[in-house]
């Protein structure tokens, strides 16, 4: 596959900027345009982009892309909530907290069921701060 020229002026800037980008590079632009969209985020629209990243990370290695299933959730709640869930490597634990999940019985979490796990821990842990 041939690289593709990219012409590409960006507002703060008072230059163009002309790269060249292969296959192998193509990753890389994109995850630094990416970088730099988000520093110029504020803060809420940067949690949102991170929760909308995480949850993709972790989804469609086994089957659907727009869905976690029961390992997926799994490896998500112990690689980015660990400490938090505690006892998320205990079998019925994540059973529970899937089964509360997804709402709509179709054995998977999407996004909307995720943001709702997400959402509550957040409140969680506001109501824990503020009794402290």
């Amino acid at each position: 596959m041939e690289g593709v020229e990219v012409y590409k002026t960006h507002p703060s800037l008072h230059q163009s900027l002309t790269i060249s980008i292969s296959p192998y590079t193509l990753t890389f632009y994109f995850a630094f345009s990416f970088f730099v969209h988000l520093v110029t985020m504020s803060g809420i629209q940067q949690a949102m982009s991170l929760l909308i990243a995480s949850f993709h990370k972790y989804s469609g290695k086994e089957g659907d892309k727009f869905t976690l299933s029961k390992v997926e959730l799994k490896e998500l709640l112990q690689a980015e909530l660990g400490e938090m869930l505690g006892k998320a490597s205990d079998k019925s634990a994540v059973d529970r907290i899937f089964k509360d999940l997804d709402s709509n019985k179709d054995n998977t979490v999407d996004f909307k069921e995720y943001v709702t796990l997400v959402s509550c821990l957040t409140v969680m842990c506001n109501d824990f701060f503020i009794k402290k």
